[in-house]
C-alpha cells in the first residue's frame, strides 16, 4: 500500500512493549504507539522498544502520558486511578515526589508528563485525550510551560 502510494506510513499501537519491539524488527514500520510505557512513572519502552525504533528509523508516538489519571493533576489525590484502576500506593507516592520537584520549581506535575516524553529522541509526538475546549487550552498552556533543567535532573527515572 506504501509504494502504491495508498498510505504514507505504516503503523501498530500497544500498551505491549515486547509485541512492539517485535513488530519494529520486522523493518515493516514506520510507526509506532505506545500507550504507558514511555512515562514519568515508568519506562519499560526504553529498554528494547526504543532503542529498536531508532535503529530501524521508526517515529514514536507516547499516549496515555497521565497514566490514566495519576499524573493529570498537580497533586496525585489519594482516589487517583493508575491504568484505569485505583493507584497503588508506591506509584501515588512517586507521583506526589515528582510533584514535589515539580512544586519547588514552579511548574506542575502535568506540565512534566506532557513533556517528558518528548525528552527522548526516538519519540516524536505525544497524543493527549481532550472533551473540551478548556482542556485543549490547557494542555497547550502546559506543552509551552518553560521546565528548569534542574527538574528533568531531579527527577530519579526509573
Amino acid at each position: 500500500m506504501r509504494e502504491e502510494g495508498l498510505v504514507r506510513a505504516i503503523g501498530v499501537g500497544s500498551k505491549d512493549s515486547a509485541v512492539l519491539t517485535r513488530a519494529v524488527r520486522t523493518g515493516l514500520l514506520d510507526l509506532v504507539m505506545v500507550s504507558w510505557r514511555y512515562t514519568l512513572l515508568e519506562q519499560p519502552a526504553a529498554e528494547e522498544l526504543l532503542p529498536a525504533c531508532q535503529h530501524h528509523d521508526v517515529a514514536v508516538v507516547a499516549v496515555s502520558v497521565f497514566n490514566s489519571g495519576i499524573l493529570a493533576r498537580p497533586e496525585p489525590p489519594d482516589d487517583a486511578t493508575y491504568e484505569y484502576g485505583q493507584a497503588p500506593v508506591a506509584m501515588l507516592e512517586r507521583a506526589r515526589e515528582i510533584a514535589a520537584i515539580a512544586g519547588d520549581h514552579g511548574v506542575e506535575l502535568p506540565d512534566l508528563a506532557i513533556q517528558f516524553p518528548l525528552l527522548h529522541p526516538a519519540i516524536r509526538s505525544v497524543v493527549l485525550g481532550m472533551r473540551t475546549a478548556a482542556q485543549v487550552r490547557s494542555n497547550i498552556e502546559r506543552m509551552s510551560t518553560p521546565v528548569p533543567p534542574e527538574v528533568w535532573e531531579q527527577i530519579d527515572v526509573r
